[in-house]
């Protein structure tokens, strides 16, 4: 009898050890943005893939998380063959590589710093982990070998608006097409940046939409971390679907192996708070605006 006691206790023991390991570790995403779908120019659509795909990773403890994005300098930028001349279209070359992503959470404090690159100057952007109030489903799927459980909410994003264009100095001026003195009078709205293609001028300051933020998440992992913003649930989350497959981030594999040097806080960077770094990236698109015939580099997540 003493011999079953012992055994069904260290069997126990060895249980709640391999749980116990779970609570750090590694987490692989990939991403896959629907590139057409944020693209009403029909001619831009026809020359670009469907979808541009990017690899993640998510490193935590029960103290802290990084989310950073795993450079992958051979992946082809979609925009290359985009129009004419090289994707000169109107005197404009637009350039869209995805930068950088590096995303630290204190998670005693539920502060986050972000490490952010753009227009050849760095960032460290400070700011409280805002909660989402999420509405808990007993549904179910598997995502790299976890059961997960689904969990949906609603976010008004932020963007930044950007009009090109307009007016007699465009290439066609009034007779091409569109009738808004651009060819194709389209819009592009890239990691947040809506870049509208000539038109009314007052559809560059248009209202973002709320969009649905549904997420599957494993209580296998009880940390509660996610990939980019996302997190506040009872475990890790493993899959973010953004506005109906929009923008799609799932985890790949999981494991418990990581360097301690890796989660340490960013530094680099003019250190501020995420309603100033709107403000500036708003001024500077502006500036761009009326320079015309410049070369646009945007990409990532300003949410």
């Amino acid at each position: 009898m003493r011999k079953i006691s012992l055994l069904i206790s260290m069997m126990l023991i060895a249980f709640t050890a391999v749980f116990a390991q779970v609570k750090e570790g590694k987490l692989i995403f990939e991403r896959k943005t629907n590139m057409r779908r944020m693209i009403t120019d029909p001619e831009m659509r026809a020359r670009i893939p469907e979808f541009r795909t990017e690899k993640f990773e998510l490193i935590f403890n029960e103290q802290a998380s990084m989310f950073k994005t795993i450079p992958d300098d051979e992946a082809p930028d979609p925009f290359a063959n985009s129009g004419g001349g090289g994707g000169e279209r109107g005197g404009m070359r637009m350039m869209f590589r995805m930068p950088e992503t590096t995303i630290y959470t204190d998670l005693n404090t539920q502060v986050q710093l972000e490490a952010r690159s753009l227009f050849e100057k760095d960032y460290l952007i400070m700011d409280t982990l805002k909660p989402l109030k999420w509405k808990l489903s007993e549904e179910t799927k598997t995502i790299a070998k976890y059961v997960c459980k689904k969990a949906t909410t609603s976010i008004v994003p932020q963007q930044l608006t950007m009009r090109i264009g307009g007016g007699g100095g465009n290439r066609g001026g009034e007779g091409n097409r569109g009738g808004d003195g651009n060819r194709g009078g389209g819009s592009i709205n890239i990691g947040g940046v809506n870049i509208n293609r000539g038109g009314n001028p007052d559809s560059a300051a248009a209202k973002p939409k709320e969009i649905e933020i549904t997420v599957w998440y494993t209580e296998s992992i009880p940390v509660s971390v996610g990939p980019d913003t996302y997190a506040g649930l009872p475990g890790a989350i493993l899959e973010v679907d953004s506005d109906n497959g929009n923008n799609v981030i799932t985890a790949q594999e999981f494991t418990s192996k990581y360097s301690a040097k890796e989660l340490k806080q960013p530094t680099k960077g003019e250190k501020m708070n995420r309603a100033k770094f709107m403000d500036s990236m708003q001024e500077l698109m502006k500036g761009m605006q009326r320079g015309g015939g410049m070369q646009f580099r945007t990409g990532g997540n300003f949410n």
